[in-house]
């Protein structure tokens, strides 16, 4: 149903991801929600969007004309209307239809008992899904073996993976999970993912078992309850940010494929943006996120005195650089090779566990990178560094990488492991 003419034209949803594209040779905008209340993305032109940035739920088709003609740009109400009406129908504006949809979609998460695998363009079975993530050790960019012998040593106390599709960096997964594959599994795991649409409070927690073709990976209850106690509110107020988000469902693939009925079970919990609360100082400036980590990483310890092992997992990326992600600049040979020296000097500082530091070289002037992965990435190096006690950690930097990005940038990732 169009929207009704002489009402304020609604928004766009504030939860969109909007990538530019060449479409038949010419530049388009590819735009999809994160959420995934719509099927399949929506291919807009520029100057369609350029539009529907006037929208602003106030503003009624002549006021946008009116606004138009200042920039000496002419369209007539009903062409705007036209426009508002075609984004309704692509699911792209704030209306109340919308916010129905999004309710009813977030209501058959919270009911749902699993966290189901919403990632398009994956095996759905698991042989073709082992065959995929075998095949990633022989890649050109893989470790090229895998362990065959039994598991020797203990678990490492943290690892550091990418979350990159598979597609660019397969490879690299297959370098962090050869580690684990080495070993025993740990007892437990405490895995940290980047939530790509923020929520409000910094850590968002599930108690859902994430669905994988190998059967589910549950929640370790114990240690959910013992970590979220450290928490100053609701640890699942935000739990609808795990429902599409990826960065911990490709950990989940790699935990079942390599340990299947033997996976330990596991926290999963996703990051969203430390700086929202401290722009050019660490986030243990912040005494409500600092006493969390802290207490949590009590937490941890505590476990680990008493002999139980934990893993800390990470599934991170580092930079984000090009014209996907709103910069100007063209990705040259060049910046390529100036990116990759601030990421391994930030990987330094990581992997002397110098949280602090490393969160400072991802802000402030620093922050032309976009490290997606930084609150998450601090915040397992806190944890890692409380595991060990006092013990000497010895860190190695398993591989680097970087890849382009379809709609113009290059995203740099790495794997890397921790332990006494």
């Amino acid at each position: 149903m169009a929207l009704l003419a002489g009402v304020p034209l609604p928004p766009l949803r504030h939860d969109l991801d909007i990538v530019p594209v060449q479409h038949e040779g010419k530049p388009m905008l590819l735009v999809s929600d994160l959420l995934g209340l719509e099927d399949k993305p929506a291919l807009v032109s520029p100057p369609v969007l350029a539009l529907a940035s006037f929208f602003d739920g106030k503003k009624r088709a002549r006021e946008v004309q009116a606004e138009l003609a200042k920039e000496n740009a002419t369209l007539s109400e009903s062409e705007i209307q036209d426009v508002a009406d075609q984004l309704d129908k692509l699911g792209l504006l704030e209306t109340a239809a919308a916010n129905e949809t999004r309710a009813r979609a977030l209501e058959e998460f919270r009911n749902s008992p699993v966290r189901k695998q919403p990632f398009r363009g994956l095996p759905d079975n698991p042989l073709d899904m082992a065959a995929l993530l075998n095949g990633f050790s022989s890649a050109p960019k893989g470790p090229g073996d895998w362990p065959n012998g039994n598991p020797s040593g203990k678990p490492p106390l943290g690892l550091l993976c990418p979350h990159i599709d598979f597609a660019r960096g397969g490879p690299l997964y297959a370098w962090s999970y050869r580690e684990l594959a080495r070993r025993p599994p740990p007892d437990v795991i405490v895995a940290l993912g980047v939530a790509h649409l923020p929520p409000n409070s910094p850590w968002a927690f599930t108690r859902k078992a994430y669905e994988t073709p190998f059967g589910p990976l549950p929640v370790a209850e114990d240690l959910y309850r013992d970590i979220t106690e450290s928490l100053w509110y609701d640890p699942v107020v935000d739990e609808w940010a795990h429902a599409k988000e990826h960065s911990l469902e490709f950990q989940a693939l790699w935990l079942k494929h390599l340990w299947r009925e033997k996976t330990p079970k596991w926290v999963p919990l996703l990051c969203s943006s430390y700086e929202r609360y401290c722009v050019n100082a660490p986030p243990s400036s912040v005494p409500t996120v600092e006493n969390a980590i802290q207490r949590i990483g009590d937490v941890l310890a505590a476990r680990a005195k008493k002999g139980q092992s934990v893993l800390v997992l990470a599934g991170v990326d580092l930079s984000h650089v090009g014209r996907r992600f709103g910069d100007g600049m063209e990705i040259t040979d060049e910046l390529k090779k100036k990116i990759e020296s601030f990421d391994r000097q930030s990987l330094e500082k990581a992997l002397a566990l110098d949280a602090d530091g490393f969160f400072l070289q991802g802000t402030g002037e620093n922050a032309w990178r976009k490290v997606c992965g930084l609150s998450a990435i601090y915040t397992s190096l806190r944890w890692i560094k409380s595991l060990a006690g006092g013990a000497r950690v010895k860190s190695s930097l398993l591989a680097y990488d970087m890849a382009p990005d379809p709609a113009g940038g290059e995203v740099s990732f790495a794997s890397a492991v921790f332990e006494t």
